[in-house]
C-alpha cells in the first residue's frame, strides 16, 4: 500500500481551536461539533476525528455525521471506523443528560402525585392556586397549558389568555409542538367563548363542532381526549378505542462499518505522517498487527534525542502530535513492536 504526503498548510489557528475543542471534551454539544467540522480550512479530518474520538455522544449525531460527509474532503474509511469505533461507548455527556432525564422524569412523577393529594384533600378551599403554584416548578409547554385549566377553574380568562401567550414566548416550539398548541389554543377559546354565554361544553354549535373535529383529526395527546369526548358527549361521533398491535413487517438493519487493514494484502508501510512538512502539528496514522505485543512509537530528533514515547493501545487509529515547541529540524518517528523497529519515517518541522 502506498502512503501519499499532504502538503495542505493550514493556518496557526488550527491548534489553538484543537486545544480549545479538547479542554471542553468530552461534554461537547452536537451543535458545537458541526460548527468544528464546518470549519474545513481551519481544522483537518485527523484533528476532527482525534475529537470526536473523545466525545463519543456527538460520533452518533446524525447532524454531526451529515456535516463530515459534506466536507469537501470527508474523513476517509479509517478515520470513520475510529470514529464510530465509540458508538457502543456512553459518553460522559450523554451519561449526564441521562442522570438529568431521570431525576426530570422524577420531579415530574412526584409533582403528579403532590396535585392528587390536593385534589383528594377536602381540607384545600383554593385547589387550583395549589395545583397551579406546584405545576409551575416544571417547565414545558404541557406543564403551562395544565396551568391553563387552573386558571380557568378560577374563571380567570385574562390568565389563561397570558399563559397561552407564554407558552410561544418561552418556548422554541417545533412544527408538532406549534400543531399542539394551535389545537390548545382553540380549545380554551371555544371554552371561554361558553363560559361567557353561560353555556355547557355540550351546547356547543356547528362551528364549534368543526373546530373540535378539526381537533380530533389534527392533534394529539390530552387535547385531542378531551375534544373527542366533548362530541361523544353530543353524540356526533362514536369512538373505540383502537388495538395497537406489533408490527412484525420491518426488520431493523445496522450499518457496518469496514474494519481498517483487514483486505488480506501485505501492506508495506505501518505508519504514515501528515502534513510533511509540518509546523504546529503533524499526524501519525498507524495500522499494526492486531496481536501485536507492546506497541510504541518514538519521535526522536535527527540528533537522536527523544521527544515523544507513545504506546499504542489499538490495532490501527491517529495520534495528533503537538509540534509548537519543536524547534525547526528534521524528525524520525520509529515504530517498535516487542521492542524491535518495524517501521521508520522522518518529517521535516519548520
Amino acid at each position: 500500500m502506498m502512503y501519499y504526503q499532504t502538503t495542505t498548510i493550514f493556518p496557526p489557528e488550527t491548534m489553538q481551536l484543537r486545544d480549545q475543542l479538547l479542554d471542553a471534551s468530552p461534554y461537547l454539544s452536537d451543535t458545537v461539533m458541526v460548527n468544528a467540522a464546518e470549519k474545513e480550512e481551519v481544522l483537518p479530518n485527523s484533528i476532527v476525528t482525534e475529537i470526536l474520538a473523545e466525545n463519543p455522544q456527538a460520533a452518533k449525531s446524525e447532524k454531526v455525521l451529515n456535516t463530515l460527509d459534506a466536507r469537501t474532503n470527508p474523513p476517509n474509511d479509517n478515520q470513520m471506523a475510529q470514529i464510530h469505533a465509540n458508538d457502543t461507548v456512553l459518553g460522559n455527556k450523554e451519561s449526564l443528560e441521562s442522570k438529568l432525564a431521570f431525576y426530570r422524569v422524577e420531579k415530574a412523577r412526584n409533582t403528579t402525585e403532590l396535585i392528587r393529594l390536593f385534589q383528594q384533600d377536602k381540607a384545600i378551599n383554593a385547589k387550583p392556586d395549589s395545583i397551579e403554584n406546584t405545576l409551575s416548578n416544571i417547565n414545558s409547554p404541557g406543564s403551562k397549558y395544565l396551568q391553563a385549566f387552573c386558571r380557568y377553574n378560577k374563571v380567570d380568562s385574562t390568565g389563561v389568555l397570558n399563559i397561552l401567550n407564554d407558552v410561544t414566548s418561552d418556548f422554541d416550539l417545533n412544527s408538532y409542538e406549534n400543531n399542539i398548541h394551535t389545537a390548545y389554543d382553540d380549545y380554551f377559546n371555544l371554552l371561554l367563548t361558553l363560559k361567557s354565554a353561560n353555556k355547557v361544553v355540550t351546547e356547543v354549535d356547528s362551528a364549534q363542532k368543526s373546530t373540535l373535529s378539526n381537533i380530533v383529526q389534527n392533534a394529539s395527546g390530552l387535547v385531542q381526549a378531551l375534544a373527542r369526548n366533548i362530541l361523544i358527549k353530543t353524540g356526533d361521533i362514536i369512538y373505540n378505542e383502537p388495538y395497537i398491535l406489533t408490527d412484525t413487517t420491518t426488520t431493523k438493519s445496522a450499518r457496518v462499518i469496514g474494519s481498517f487493514g483487514k483486505s488480506g494484502n501485505v501492506k508495506e508501510s505501518y505508519i504514515k505522517l501528515y502534513p510533511n512538512p509540518a509546523k504546529d502539528y503533524i499526524t501519525i496514522e498507524y495500522n499494526i498487527p492486531l496481536n501485536a505485543e507492546k506497541a510504541v512509537v518514538e519521535i526522536v530528533s535527527i540528533t537522536g534525542v527523544q521527544k515523544e514515547a507513545i504506546r499504542l493501545t489499538t490495532g490501527w487509529g491517529e495520534k495528533i502530535i503537538d509540534l509548537r515547541n519543536y524547534k525547526p529540524g528534521t524528525y524520525f518517528v520509529r515504530l517498535y513492536l516487542a521492542g524491535k523497529v518495524i517501521d521508520n519515517r522522518k518529517f521535516v518541522k519548520f
